[in-house]
């Protein structure tokens, strides 16, 4: 079985950066042992009552750098106790924080799974990352509509690393990105600044998903399942989490799904962060009774679908932090209506941009009847 593996292992270790290497290593204590040879570089490591000694290749035209880098990453992986798989897994990706969700089911050993189990796993591992990127972005008790540009962007730079042997683990690769002050999408690098990093979306949203299953796990533990809906707007899980949650199998007996988290060694792990969360079957009832409440307590909104006829903010773009829209639609006996909608900075910008185009709008809120009719805003979509 071995050989297989470190065949694929050698190609790999080929791929490696080793600047992003070399940086690794510094940034988790190994010293730098000063050399005359410029095309490799030397780290030691003294541990307990150890030592390690690695020798990086530099230059990828070294006739043995794949050798030479797989050696290397074999040492600093037993130094640190990993896999290599799990080492390599990283370098491949330095700049990024890793999620692991491994499904423990009867008949998932031998690392393979059923076609439906697998695709739920893929999907739902998007929709876990799509709806907490919402509720930091844009708290609200249910999402509905379609997805907003900056979640998209930010789901689109995320993707799936290799699948890991042992019962059956997908890893999301979640690359540090940021938006800037015009909204714009800046994938960041492993030289970026470490403050960029650790104030990034990216970061916000692997903290809070595995804080949110954390905060999950302790209600349902303490027999508090009416919090799970009763959370304040800091710390609002959607239903949306909740399903994709569920989405993970969990409704299945005998099953329990695990999330790890591995926090990029080159920024600063969050604060008081867990690394490893299991969620059995046992979980399942009372996580669809927290979706059931939240969608309940969003079903008596109204939808209406109309064009935007006047825009009200502060002129100051620096300070706009809100806006006020009014818009003309057609009610269910088609007679026009006009109300005004409170949207919040993000929303707004996309008003703006619906006005420009003249493209209708669809928004799903509470709405007040009466001559001055306004509505408060729960989703908010562009219709092209």
């Amino acid at each position: 079985m071995g050989m297989i593996y470190s065949v694929d292992f050698l190609e790999l270790a080929e791929k490696i950066n080793p600047l992003a290497f070399v940086k690794y290593l510094k940034d988790t204590g190994w010293m730098l042992f000063q050399t005359k040879k410029s095309y490799v570089k030397i780290f030691q490591l003294e541990r307990e009552d150890n030592f390690y000694q690695v020798t990086i290749p530099m230059d990828k035209v070294l006739r043995d750098y794949r050798e030479a880098m797989y050696k290397a990453i074999s040492i600093v992986a037993e130094a640190e106790s990993k896999s290599i798989e799990e080492l390599i897994l990283y370098l491949l990706n330095p700049n990024t924080d890793i999620l692991k969700i491994r499904l423990n089911k009867k008949g998932v050993e031998a690392g393979n799974i059923l076609f439906d189990d697998a695709i739920k796993l893929y999907e739902n591992a998007k929709k876990l990352l799509a709806a907490t990127a919402l509720d930091i972005i844009h708290p609200k008790k249910y999402h509905q509509g379609r997805i907003d540009d900056a979640v998209s962007k930010f789901l689109s730079s995320c993707r799936y690393g290799q699948t890991e042997i042992g019962s059956y683990i997908v890893s999301v690769v979640c690359p540090f990105a940021e938006f800037d002050n015009k909204n714009e999408f800046h994938q960041l690098s492993i030289f970026s600044d470490e403050e960029k990093c650790e104030n990034s979306l990216t970061r916000k949203v692997t903290s809070r998903l595995m804080s949110n299953i954390s905060t999950i796990k302790r209600h349902i533990d303490d027999g508090e399942t009416s919090e799970l809906s009763n959370l304040g707007n800091d710390n609002l899980i959607s239903a949306n989490f909740y399903e994709a949650l569920v989405g993970l199998n969990l409704s299945g007996e005998d099953t329990s799904v695990e999330f790890m988290a591995e926090w990029s060694p080159a920024i600063t792990p969050p604060s008081n962060a867990q690394n490893r969360i299991m969620l059995t079957n046992d979980y399942y009832q009372p996580i669809q009774t927290a979706i059931d409440t939240l969608k309940e307590e969003t079903s008596t909104a109204t939808k209406i679908i109309g064009r935007i006829k006047k825009l009200e903010s502060s002129p100051d773009v620096q300070t706009r932090r809100t806006g006020k829209i009014t818009v003309v639609y057609l009610d269910d006996t088609d007679k026009r209506k006009t109300v005004t909608v409170d949207l919040e900075k993000s929303d707004y910008d996309r008003a703006i941009e619906a006005h420009e185009k003249g493209s209708h709008v669809e928004i799903i809120g509470k709405l007040s009847s009466g001559k001055r009719a306004t509505m408060t805003c729960e989703s908010f979509g562009i219709i092209d």
